[in-house]
C-alpha cells in the first residue's frame, strides 16, 4: 500500500517519496513521520503518539519531533503559516490537511512468472527448479532495494548516528565553548554547519553566535583571513577575497590578516560593528619603514572634530635602542633639533633647557638611564622618562613628526564613525605593572599598531594650557587611562612617559595643533516635577484597538515556542511586529521580559536574522520574552536620525512601542502582566531610562552596557531629567574598560543618578569592554536578579 497526496507519492514498501521532480531524499525518521501522518489522515495525531510510532520513545529529547516536522515541511515545500500538507494544531499535535489517497505500491507490480514448461529442442539452457528461480528473484529484489536511497539501510543509520552526535555532542560542545571563547564557539559552529546543513537547532545557535558583516578593501581582491584577537598562526580562518558580502562573524574583537600583490600586508584589529570601514592596503613603494598606514578621515577628540589626510604612524613605541642612536649622534648638543623650544616656551630658552635633560648620572639622556646609556636587557623596551621637549627633538632628528592628539586618537581607533565596542586591547595591554615590557607584546590596534594602550604614555604635539597632551596610559596607570585625555608639564620626565612618531607628507594645520584644554563636565540639574510632567506627556498616545494578529508559530526549538504577532502601533498607520517566546518548561501564566536589543538591531534586515542568546537564559528558566521590532530597527529600519529633533521623534516612538507591547501582553491569559521586566542592551539601554521613567507597569529592569550620555540633546529628552524618575529595582551590568562609557565618567554617574532605593539597585562591573566577553558572568548576574525580582512561574 502506498499513499498519493498532493504532488507526491510515498511508498513504504520501497521506502521512497516521489514528487514531480523525482525522488525526494528523506531521513528515516522523517519518512516514518510522513507515513504516520498519512496513515492517520485527516485526523490529528498528538505528539506522544507520533513519538511512540516514529521513535519508540527513544528520542534524545521531545525537540526531535518539531525539528523533523520542519525538515519534512522543507522537503515538501510546505509553509507552517499557510500549510498545504502539514498543519500544526496548537497544544494538540499535527495532521495532514491535503487529500490522501491509498494506492497500490508500484513495487507490487513485480509478479512471479508461471513455471516454465520443460525445455524444448533448441532451448539454449534447461529450466531452473522453482525454488532456485525464487531465490534468484529474491536476490534481484534485494539488490534493487539496496540501491534505493530512501530505504532504511546503512546510510540512514549512519545519518541518524551523525544527527545524534550533532545534538548529543557537537551542539553541547559549542555551548560549553561559548562560555569562555566566543571565537572558538563560532569556529566550531561554522564547521558543524558544513557537516549538518539546515539543522534548526544549529541554525538558531549560529544566529546567536554571529552577525552579518560586509568586508571590503582598497584595492579589491585582497585575500582575507580572520582570527581571534591577536591570533596565533594556527588560529586564522580563511574567508576568501574581498569584497565579502554579509559574511557572518562573531560579535567579538577580531584580528584580520590581508594580503594583495604589490601592497603592504595588514594585520589589524579594528572594530567592525556596526559599519566596518574598508581595509586599505597601501602600495609597497610608498611604505614607510616601521610604520603602518592610517587612511584619511574624520576624527573627534575632546569635542573637537577635524578631517585628517592620510599619514603613517610607528607600529611600536620608540625603544631605548632607537633613542640611543639620537643620543650618540649628538642630539642633545645640536641646537637645530631643539629650535621649537625657544618659540614654544620663551620662558625656557635652549641654553637653560638642555642642562635639565640629563640621566641619573648627570649625562644627557632620559631620566632613568645611567652613564649615558640604558641597561642592555632593556634595549627593546620603550624609552621612558623623557620630556615633551626631548620627544619633539627626537622626532625632528628622525625626520618625522610628533603626532597631534587627533592623529594619535585616530590611529588608536577612536573618534571616528566606528565605535570601539570591545576591550581586548585593554586586557592584552600593559597596565598596573612594575616596569615596561618589550614593545610589540601589547594590544594590537585598529591600524596595526602595538602598545597604544599602556606600556608608556605617548607625548603628542598639542598643548593644554601650559601643559602637553600625553595619551594612552602607561604601565603605572589604571586601564581607564587609555580613554582619559591627559596632559602634563612639558618638562615632566617621570617613568612611563615615552613617544611614538608619525610621518605625514602634509604638515599638521593650526586646527590640528590647537590648544586643547580639558572642558569641565556638564552639570545638569533635573527639572522640577511640573516640568517633567510636561516632558512625560510626549510619550502618551490615544487609546486604540490592538488589532492583534498571529502571523506564524514556530515550534522547532526545544526550549521555547515562538509566536510572530502583529499589532497596531501607537502612531500613524503603522504596524508593530513582535516575537513572543513562550518557555517550554514552567507553567502559565509566565512572567515576561520585554527585550530591547543592542546595535545588531540596526544592522540586520529582519528579526528572523537575529539570535536569541541574550534572552535564552530567561526562556530556559520559565520566563516568557517579548521582542518587539522597535521603530528604526530590523525591518522597520529607515534612515538614521539626522538631528536632535529627528532623534527625539524616534525615541518617543520607541518608548510608545514598549508601552504598546505592554498593552498587548495584558490581553494574554498565559502572561503574568503583574511581573514584567525590561531587559535592554547598549542601543536599547540608552532608551531604557525614558521608558522606565514614564511607564509604571514594569516590575524591574536589567540594563547592560551603557552610561551617562554627554551628547547635547533637547531638554525634553536629556537623560539627566529621567534617571532620577526611575524608581523601580534596577540592575546595571557594565564592563570596566568600556570604550564608549568610562567607569568613572559615565557608568557610575548613571548609576548614582537612578532614583531607585539604594537597596533596590545594583551595579555589577566585570572585566571587559562595552560588551563583556564573559557570557557566564552575564547570565549569572541576570538570573540572580530575575530570581529576586521576577520569580519564574509567576510566583510572588
Amino acid at each position: 500500500m502506498a499513499y498519493r497526496f498532493g504532488d507526491f507519492v510515498l511508498d513504504p514498501l520501497t521506502g521512497t517519496l516521489t514528487g514531480e521532480a523525482g525522488q525526494v531524499k528523506l531521513r528515516r525518521q522523517a519518512f516514518l513521520l510522513c507515513e504516520a501522518l498519512l496513515r492517520h489522515a485527516p485526523r490529528v495525531v498528538d505528539r506522544d503518539a507520533l513519538m511512540d510510532e516514529v521513535w519508540g520513545r527513544s528520542a534524545l529529547s521531545p525537540n526531535v519531533l518539531p525539528q523533523t516536522i520542519s525538515e519534512l515541511r522543507q522537503a515538501l515545500g510546505d509553509e507552517p503559516q499557510s500549510p498545504r500538507y502539514i498543519e500544526t494544531q496548537h497544544r494538540r499535535g499535527y495532521r495532514m490537511v491535503c487529500e490522501v489517497e491509498e494506492i497500490s505500491s508500484p513495487a507490487q507490480g513485480v509478479k512471479e512468472q508461471p513455471d516454465r514448461q520443460p525445455a524444448e529442442a533448441g532451448d539454449p539452457t534447461p529450466a531452473a527448479p522453482r525454488w532456485s528461480r525464487r531465490l534468484g528473484l529474491l536476490a534481484i529484489i534485494l539488490v534493487a532495494l539496496c540501491s534505493i536511497p530512501g530505504l532504511y539501510l546503512y546510510r540512514d543509520i549512519q545519518h541518524e548516528s551523525s544527527l545524534s552526535r550533532l545534538h548529543g555532542e557537537v551542539i553541547p560542545a559549542i555551548r560549553s565553548t561559548l562560555q569562555t571563547d566566543l571565537f572558538a564557539a563560532w569556529r566550531l559552529a561554522r564547521e558543524a554547519r558544513e557537516q549538518f546543513p539546515g539543522d534548526p537547532a544549529l541554525e538558531q545557535l549560529w544566529l546567536g553566535l554571529s552577525l552579518p558583516v560586509t568586508l571590503t578593501s582598497d584595492p579589491t581582491g585582497a585575500t582575507i583571513a580572520v582570527g581571534p584577537y591577536q591570533a596565533g598562526a594556527e588560529e586564522w580562518v580563511p574567508l576568501g577575497k574581498t569584497p565579502l558580502n554579509k559574511i557572518r562573524l562573531p560579535p567579538a574583537m577580531l584580528s584580520f590578516s590581508l594580503a594583495h600583490e604589490g601592497r603592504q600586508s595588514l594585520t589589524v584589529a579594528p572594530s567592525i560593528l556596526p559599519w566596518p570601514e574598508p581595509f586599505v592596503l597601501p602600495r609597497l613603494a610608498n611604505a614607510v619603514e616601521g610604520m603602518v598606514y592610517v587612511p584619511p578621515g574624520p576624527v573627534e577628540y575632546m569635542g573637537n572634530r577635524v578631517e585628517l589626510p592620510a599619514y603613517w604612524i610607528q607600529r611600536n613605541e620608540v625603544t631605548n635602542r632607537e633613542y640611543a642612536a639620537f643620543v650618540s649622534d649628538g642630539g642633545y648638543q645640536n641646537r637645530e633639533h631643539w629650535a621649537p623650544s625657544s618659540t614654544e616656551d620663551p620662558a625656557l630658552p635652549w641654553p637653560e633647557l638642555i642642562p635639565k635633560l640629563v640621566d641619573s648620572t648627570g649625562l644627557p639622556g632620559p631620566a632613568f638611564w645611567a652613564s649615558g646609556t640604558y641597561p642592555p636587557e632593556l634595549a627593546d623596551h620603550p624609552v621612558e622618562g623623557i620630556s615633551w621637549y626631548e620627544a619633539a627633538a627626537y622626532a625632528k632628528w628622525a625626520g618625522h613628526q610628533l603626532p597631534t592628539a587627533f592623529h594619535w586618537w585616530r590611529a588608536a581607533g577612536f573618534g571616528g564613525p566606528q565605535a570601539q565596542l570591545f576591550a581586548d586591547t585593554v586586557t592584552a595591554s600593559h597596565f598596573n605593572g612594575r616596569a615596561t615590557r618589550a614593545v610589540g607584546q601589547g594590544g594590537l590596534g585598529a591600524r596595526g599598531t602595538y602598545d597604544m594602550a599602556g606600556n608608556v604614555a605617548e607625548w603628542c604635539a598639542n598643548a593644554s594650557g601650559d601643559q602637553r597632551h600625553l595619551l594612552g596610559g602607561s604601565w603605572r596607570s589604571d586601564s581607564y587611562a587609555l580613554l582619559d585625555p591627559y596632559a602634563q608639564p612639558a618638562l615632566q620626565r617621570r617613568r612611563g612617559m615615552g613617544v611614538r612618531l608619525m610621518h605625514s607628507a602634509i604638515p599638521p594645520t593650526a586646527q590640528m595643533l590647537a590648544d586643547l584644554p580639558r572642558k569641565p563636565p556638564r552639570d545638569i540639574a533635573p527639572v522640577d516635577d511640573a516640568t517633567f510632567a510636561l516632558f512625560a506627556r510626549q510619550f502618551d498616545y490615544d487609546p486604540a484597538p490592538l488589532d492583534a494578529t498571529l502571523v506564524a508559530r514556530d515550534e522547532s526549538q526545544s526550549a521555547w515556542v515562538r509566536e510572530r504577532i502583529r499589532i497596531r502601533a501607537a502612531y500613524g498607520d503603522e504596524t508593530l511586529p513582535m516575537d513572543l517566546l513562550l518557555p517550554a518548561n514552567g507553567s502559565p501564566p509566565y512572567p515576561v521580559v520585554v527585550h530591547f536589543p543592542g546595535g545588531n538591531a540596526l544592522m540586520l534586515d529582519s528579526l528572523d536574522q537575529t539570535g536569541l542568546l541574550d534572552v535564552e537564559p530567561f526562556l530556559r528558566t520559565g520566563r516568557a520574552v517579548a521582542f518587539p521590532v522597535y521603530q528604526g530597527t530590523f525591518e522597520r529600519n529607515r534612515a538614521r536620525p539626522s538631528g536632535p529633533l529627528a532623534l527625539r521623534e524616534q525615541l518617543v516612538q520607541q518608548v510608545q512601542d514598549i508601552r504598546r507591547t505592554l498593552d498587548y501582553l495584558e490581553t494574554r491569559d498565559d502572561i503574568d502582566s503583574d511581573h514584567v521586566a525590561l531587559h535592554a542592551i547598549s542601543y536599547g539601554a540608552a532608551r531604557a531610562p525614558y521608558a522606565l521613567a514614564v511607564e509604571e507597569r514594569f516590575t524591574t529592569a536589567m540594563i547592560q552596557s551603557t552610561g551617562l550620555y554627554e551628547q547635547p540633546l533637547p531638554p525634553e529628552i536629556t537623560m539627566q531629567h529621567y534617571l532620577p524618575r526611575v524608581t523601580l529595582p534596577v540592575l546595571l551590568f557594565t564592563g570596566r574598560d568600556d570604550f564608549n562609557f568610562s567607569l568613572e565618567g559615565a557608568q557610575q554617574p548613571y548609576f548614582d543618578a537612578l532614583g531607585s532605593p539604594v537597596d533596590q539597585k545594583r551595579h555589577v562591573v566585570v572585566e571587559g569592554g562595552h560588551i563583556p566577553a564573559g557570557y557566564v558572568e552575564t547570565v549569572r548576574a541576570l538570573l540572580a536578579w530575575s530570581d529576586q525580582w521576577l520569580p519564574p512561574g509567576g510566583a510572588p
